[in-house]
């Protein structure tokens, strides 16, 4: 039968005290001979010794993982995010746990207060805000790492990019490429992310003499099937448009389905916009345009200020980072140049 070695285990195999066994493993060898301190690790790589982890966090105060709360793991964006927060957390010794919340405030709180009962290092909040974040603006951050990722109506650490700006840059694109009518699948109005995208899209059109039609404005959750159904319906309908700004690629990639079932052409009579750029952009047909966002980044940068913040390190939260707006073959009208 398997016994887990302890430290004082340890101790009697190498002749020294528990308590010496402890500040040599944690490295606190002040005063503690080289040979002393060499008998220790030795005894324990014997023994195979690994200290407690649950007993070293309780008197550190923490454990070291790190509470990564997104919307939904399975949007492809938000892979890419969590995926990037676990590999530079692991190297720093640093495990990720992993919560959904489907963007609702009661399973944000859940999962807070799940995430501070389990002592973790520190938080990062991934997909932007929900009811301007009225939920958690009430509560006391003293002491909190955390760390947000998109929009939120918080006085915390943020990554990101100017969702605004990117909004405009792809309206800008559509009417560059002949696009006079100009319809949005957007998002919920309580998310900041659809607020805050829906204002640079108003902004966009303004700027070339247009306004949203309130006709042209469909709402959804992100997903392949409201993408699609916000265009079948518009067509059933007798909507007239010939651009969509899609807030995600899902939904963009819905309405190409869409508008193909009712025999209108891409771009030819409908050109189509995403956001996110997810990876499946360039495997359809034809290829989606899509604001490109460095989302490895943004979970590389998230987790390494957690870290940081752990160890009562400095900290200086990294401004914007930038978009790029990838034109590709859904949006790009023969004969006129990107």
């Amino acid at each position: 039968m398997y016994v887990r070695a302890t430290a004082k285990m340890v101790a009697d195999r190498a002749g020294v005290s528990p308590t010496t066994v402890s500040r040599v493993l944690n490295g606190k060898v002040e005063a503690i001979s080289e040979m002393t301190a060499d008998r220790v690790r030795e005894a324990a790589e014997a023994l195979d010794y690994r200290p407690n982890s649950l007993a070293v966090s309780l008197r550190k105060g923490s454990t070291a993982t790190i509470g990564l709360i997104i919307p939904d793991i399975a949007d492809a964006y938000f892979h890419q995010i969590a995926r990037a927060v676990e590999d530079a957390a692991r190297p720093e010794g640093f495990a990720v746990i992993l919560c959904n919340t489907d963007r609702e405030p009661e399973r944000e709180l859940f999962y807070l207060d799940t995430l501070r009962e389990q002592q973790v290092a520190g938080v990062v909040f991934a997909g932007g805000g929900v009811n301007d974040d009225e939920h958690l603006r009430g509560r006391d951050w003293a002491g909190a790492n955390v760390v947000l990722i998109g929009p939120h109506n918080l006085e915390l650490p943020s990554i990101g990019v100017d969702n605004r700006a990117a909004s405009i840059a792809a309206v800008h694109h559509l009417s560059e490429q002949g696009c006079t009518r100009i319809a949005c699948i957007g998002g919920q109005p309580k998310w900041a992310i659809h607020q805050v995208r829906l204002e640079g899209l108003r902004q966009g059109l303004a700027d070339i003499g247009e306004e949203l039609d309130p006709e042209l404005l469909w709402l959804g959750d992100f997903g392949l099937e409201s993408g699609y159904d916000s265009v079948d319906a518009a067509m059933e309908n007798g909507r007239e448009f010939d651009g969509i700004v899609a807030f995600n690629d899902n939904a963009a990639l819905g309405a190409i389905k869409a508008l193909r079932k009712h025999g209108r052409s891409i771009p030819g009579d409908v050109a189509v916009i995403g956001f996110d750029d997810l990876p499946i952009a360039t495997v359809v047909e034809p290829q989606l345009s899509s604001i490109s966002f460095p989302r490895r980044e943004f979970g590389e940068t998230a987790a390494r200020l957690i870290i940081q913040m752990a160890r009562h390190e400095d900290v200086e939260a990294p401004g914007l980072f930038p978009f790029e707006l990838k034109a590709r073959a859904s949006s790009l009208v023969a004969g006129v140049p990107a």
